[in-house]
């Protein structure tokens, strides 16, 4: 779970998923107004970032006040918020919501979550975040359908609702996980289920692409397809171990078997030296789209730098040396 949670911090440390960008943090951020910061978690649920993010511009247009709420008819309420799904329900959420904090808190929002639970539309999770993102109090961890089902998918636990989800989470993780990991896991969710090609290319790049891919498949992608359509374009660094013997190159990292790598002969002459068997790893080189490096050669001592491998065909490998 630790080395996990490190890959994924890698992975999402360009921060360029939409909850960073155009999430509930990011959308306090711009006003640090705590009633909007409860509206968009309200408007959130089951809804993407983005819808979320334009809804509440559409909102502030239109006046986003507790009083304003209120005044404004059921139907026009509706109609702002055409791009949140289930927007009926939320329209009712948010004018209950607001009547209970003119009602009962002087039109101003709680800042204990037991207050905040007992405000329509809002739950566990969202009261959590909430508390978070607007006082810093971190009393638990906010588990939504991405770390949910992100942390089943790598058995991080095994449980069937996110109440239990989070329970496990809090006995197994330091608190200082606990504020960080729902936007850390949320982002690493999105690029998952939207931008596959996008975090295929990352976890190639990063410093475990094994686990990384092992991670990828375990969360339900099929990386078998997404690498062959970044083959048929430019495939980067594959990260593969390969073993050049004779008879041809065997692939061992079996998600990359499909690029049937081959090779004519058997040994490998480098100098006066022979090479029967060598184990390839691909480099990072950044002019290269198909880079395999021998780091044992500088080992041997016949170079000083790595010897780039470069296959040209699926039968033959050209040597260049930088």
């Amino acid at each position: 779970m630790e080395e996990h949670i490190e890959l994924i911090k890698e992975l999402r440390k360009d921060r360029s998923a939409p909850v960073d960008s155009m999430g509930v943090r990011a959308i306090h951020n711009t006003s640090k107004d705590s009633y909007e910061t409860l509206v968009a978690l309200i408007l959130s649920t089951r809804t993407k970032d983005s819808a979320t993010y334009e809804t509440i511009q559409v909102l502030r247009h239109h006046g986003l006040t507790p009083l304003n709420i209120l005044k404004t008819p059921a139907l026009t309420l509706t109609s702002l918020l055409a791009k949140v799904n289930h927007r009926n329900r939320k329209a009712s959420y948010l004018r209950e919501m607001s009547e209970m904090l003119m009602n009962n808190f002087g039109g101003r929002v709680p800042d204990q979550e037991w207050q905040l639970r007992k405000l329509k539309g809002v739950g566990e999770k969202s009261a959590l975040l909430y508390l978070q993102t607007v006082t810093g109090k971190v009393t638990g961890i906010a588990v939504d359908a991405h770390l949910h089902s992100i942390a089943n998918w790598l058995s991080w636990v095994e449980t069937k609702r996110p109440h239990q989800t989070r329970k496990k989470l809090e006995q197994r993780l330091p608190r200082t996980l606990w504020g960080p990991i729902n936007p850390l896991v949320v982002g690493f969710g999105q690029e998952l289920a939207r931008e596959k090609q996008k975090i295929l290319h990352k976890c190639l790049r990063s410093s475990n692409p094994s686990l990384a891919l092992q991670m990828l498949c375990a969360c339900g992608m099929d990386v078998r397809k997404q690498l062959r359509q970044q083959h048929t374009s430019c495939f980067p660094e594959a990260f593969s171990c390969l073993r050049l013997a004779k008879g041809g190159m065997e692939v061992e990292d079996e998600i990359l078997r499909h690029l049937k790598w081959t090779a004519e002969g058997g040994d490998l002459k480098l100098g006066h030296q022979t090479f029967p068997s060598i184990i390839w790893k691909t480099s990072a080189g950044k002019d290269l789209s198909w880079g395999i490096v021998l780091p044992n050669l500088h080992e041997s001592g016949l170079m000083k730098g790595h010897t780039i491998v470069k296959p040209t065909s699926c039968c033959q490998l050209e040597l260049s040396l930088p």
